[in-house]
């Protein structure tokens, strides 16, 4: 009951507002924010039906929810991470020893006598709303233990309302800092990469480092963000560490993730002549300022993208040529010496649906996917709690993960403490690491050409 008390405490604090791969079947779960005395002194008996679910779950499968979006303007990221995450759940169910990734040696999950991970699929829309509809139903329809999946900043903050309320353990790779900074303290969320206040450090530190190296001179900045929670973040973070290392912004600009023209707010940043843009940008107006970049035929001295639509195939794929020389941070990188980025790399081409290549944002979601299960398997048991405690405590050789991060140590408050990130610059076709130095494959252009020098 103090559980419980606590997620309505936590979602009034925060102000929060699929098609199923499996059969689905009823569930005796009821949400916090529903707890009345009668439904409260029959805790017990729920909590004994919800173990029953789970050790009868555990004879044979495990069910994983995955929310991406299936359909809507990201249907195509989604649907492509979807296939990202059936790849993982398909290496980790059959036997594949030539992979190095964990879980693949043997078939199923060993601590829980070979279970097969069972994904069960929702369409998030991309829309908070829809995805907190979702999720709720997978907790209590498709009797899901954990949860996983594709998220945005705004998606991953409603829906961790319902798996605290719920709780069932929730792994993203996106999420704002503020889900993770203490202050409204999540009991179930797990935030597995890097938050953006490390790829914007970082991204700063960047910048000091050409000054220092090359010479660039590099001393006003841009800040280009979109106002859902995703850039309102970003925007925040870039304007804390732009004075920490030193930088002086010279034009601020928010603006409507739906805008269809952003003439004016380019004219803005032309005036400005920021010496780098900083943008955080979903793939659809990424888009749309690049091309009212070319055609108010301006290049800035460098643009720096916040990952987002930056690594999404659409933008790369509509976009291809005019991305050269576009710097992003990034969780994740191709050239990485890593077995199984290798592996998986090659892997992935059987799964896509569309000839996408494995990108940055399909690979940290199914790394979320993949840690879920390292967890299910080191609890031995799909009794949630279990899964949470494990997930606090992981024992994973990172090399063996699709992204070798320098280590998981997972804080207090659900941070990924030991996840680094890289930053990546387009050259002839692809992202190449520039950032840290001693993981770089090129050595980093500035500024960009103009757009009739290419």
């Amino acid at each position: 009951m103090q559980k419980k008390f606590l997620a309505v405490t936590l979602a009034a604090a925060m102000g929060f507002s699929l098609a199923a791969c499996g059969s689905s079947t009823g569930s005796n779960q009821t949400p916090a924010n529903d707890v009345t005395e009668e439904a409260a002194n029959e805790n017990t008996e729920e909590d004994g039906k919800t173990e029953e679910t789970s050790q009868e779950a555990s004879q044979d499968t495990v069910r994983i929810g995955f929310l991406t979006p299936m359909s809507g303007a990201n249907a195509t990221y989604g649907l492509q991470v979807k296939a990202a995450g059936q790849m993982i759940c398909d290496v980790i169910n059959e036997e594949h020893p030539e992979i190095t990734m964990a879980l693949a040696e043997q078939a199923g999950l060993p601590n829980l006598n070979g279970a097969k991970i069972e994904l069960v699929f929702a369409d998030s829309k991309q829309d908070p709303t829809t995805a907190t509809s979702e999720a709720k139903r997978l907790i209590t329809e498709e009797n899901i233990v954990a949860l996983t999946g594709q998220f945005t900043s705004a998606v991953t903050k409603a829906v961790a309302v319902t798996t605290e309320t719920y709780g069932i353990p929730l792994l993203t790779a996106a999420s704002s800092p503020t889900l993770t900074d203490g202050e409204n303290p999540l009991e179930w969320y797990f935030h597995t990469g890097p938050n953006d206040n490390t790829y914007i450090e970082d991204a700063f530190k960047f910048l000091k480092e050409l000054n220092e190296t090359k010479g660039t001179d590099l001393k006003t900045v841009a800040l280009v963000s979109e106002d859902t929670e995703f850039g309102a973040n970003i925007r925040i973070a870039e304007q804390t560490y732009a004075e920490q290392y030193g930088f002086e912004v010279v034009e601020d600009i928010s603006y409507s993730s739906s805008a269809t023209n952003v003439s004016s707010e380019v004219l803005r940043i032309k005036t400005a002549n920021p010496d780098v843009i900083f943008m955080a940008s979903y793939s659809s107006d990424a888009i749309l300022y690049l091309k009212t970049f070319k055609e108010q035929n301006y290049t800035p001295k460098m643009l720096l993208g916040q990952r987002g639509g930056f690594v999404q195939t659409d933008f790369l794929d509509t976009m291809a040529g005019d991305t050269e020389y576009i710097y992003t941070t990034a969780g994740w990188s191709t050239d990485l010496s890593n077995e199984a980025t290798k592996q998986l790399v090659e892997l992935y081409k059987e799964y896509t649906p569309d000839g996408a290549e494995l990108s940055e944002g399909h690979c940290k979601d199914m790394t979320s996917l993949l840690l879920s299960a390292i967890a299910i398997n080191q609890a031995g048991s799909t009794e949630p709690e279990a899964i949470r405690d494990a997930l606090r405590k992981l024992d994973v050789d990172t090399n063996m993960l699709p992204i070798p991060w320098n280590g998981y140590e997972m804080n207090e408050f659900g941070q990924n403490t030991a996840a680094n990130s890289f930053i990546v610059q387009m050259r002839d076709g692809a992202y190449q690491t520039v950032y840290p130095s001693e993981q770089a494959v090129i050595e980093p252009v500035v500024p960009m050409p103009a757009w009739d020098e290419r």
